[in-house]
């Protein structure tokens, strides 16, 4: 979408110096980006809340904007990111809202606000953008893109907290020191629990790491035997091509369906997995039972059909 101002024509116009703009197209778009505000939020989603890498997120907007003949540069993404930062910052930040003075009057009945802050950094090695959210009422407090994480930073990551002057009844985070030690500057005596998503995580981890180590040779294992299997399958559907016949037909038919089922078995030894309870090797079994079964199933109608 690209939208400009406009002023009247008429030299002699007292108004001439008034620009109009469209307000339905503000509204779709960003000043000075071509591109709308479902495509920022897509990308704040992809990389916040899917915590995808730049390139996943380049990626998957290509994918949407392919049905239009469009495209987007990788770089134009991590500027469409940095507006929809820019975006939680602002609406963060406006302390004349009525929607703010609502929740002011909410956190007053509450008696204080209950934080969270977490940092998410979707690509190594590169700025962390810290969220620092009310949890009672789900409120975005704070968003800020830094560079380093130290104490220092996290305290001014939290000072718009700090400067609401407003009762602090609880604060929930990861167990980054850097957190820990800027928390207990701030709020000294106010209890600082540690996320149990992250402790889960932790507790995860021995048990997660044996089921990776278990896909990895079942992956072996079966690569080995899977891998001489689809060239030779491939190699047979293309000398039954210019054969015509039913029963030539017939076998191509078989020979797609074999190939079909050992693409969906390579596949299985390929899944990821998450901390805490998403383990990758269970999956992979639970993939490989599944055509397992189905293989059965068909043996069992193969022989139905001969004792026909």
């Amino acid at each position: 979408m690209t939208h400009v101002g406009y002023r009247c024509p008429n030299l002699t116009c007292p108004d001439r110096s008034r620009v109009y703009r469209s307000t339905l197209a503000d509204a779709q778009a960003l000043p000075g980006f071509t591109f709308g505000l479902d495509i920022v939020a897509l990308v704040g989603y992809l990389k916040l809340s899917q915590h995808q890498t730049v390139d996943e997120v380049h990626q998957r907007v290509n994918e949407r904007l392919k049905e239009h003949q469009m495209s987007i540069s990788r770089r134009n993404v991590t500027y469409l990111f940095e507006a929809y930062c820019s975006l939680l910052k602002a609406t963060a930040q406006n302390k004349q809202d009525p929607a703010f003075q609502d929740w002011l009057g909410q956190v007053r009945i509450n008696g204080g606000v209950l934080i969270s802050i977490d940092g998410i950094q979707p690509d190594k090695g590169n700025e962390t953008i810290y969220l620092v959210r009310e949890v009672s009422t789900g409120r975005l407090l704070h968003a800020q893109n830094v560079t380093t994480s130290d104490t220092d930073t996290i305290k001014k990551v939290l000072s718009p907290v700090v400067a609401l002057d407003v009762p602090v009844i609880g604060i929930i985070s990861d167990a980054q020191r850097s957190l820990r030690d800027a928390i207990a500057l701030l709020w000294p005596d106010i209890p600082h629990q540690i996320c149990q998503f992250h402790y889960l995580q932790e507790a995860a981890r021995p048990i997660f790491e044996v089921d990776r180590g278990a896909r990895a040779k079942m992956r072996k294992t079966l690569t080995e035997k899977l891998r001489p299997l689809r060239p030779q399958i491939e190699r047979r559907i293309q000398s039954l091509t210019q054969d015509k016949t039913e029963e030539a037909q017939n076998e191509r038919q078989q020979l797609q369906i074999i190939s079909d089922y050992v693409i969906a078995a390579q596949a299985s030894c390929h899944v990821d997995g998450k901390l805490p309870f998403d383990y990758p090797g269970v999956k992979g079994y639970q993939a490989l039972d599944a055509l397992d079964r189905s293989l059965q199933q068909i043996k069992k109608e193969e022989k139905k059909q001969e004792n026909q």
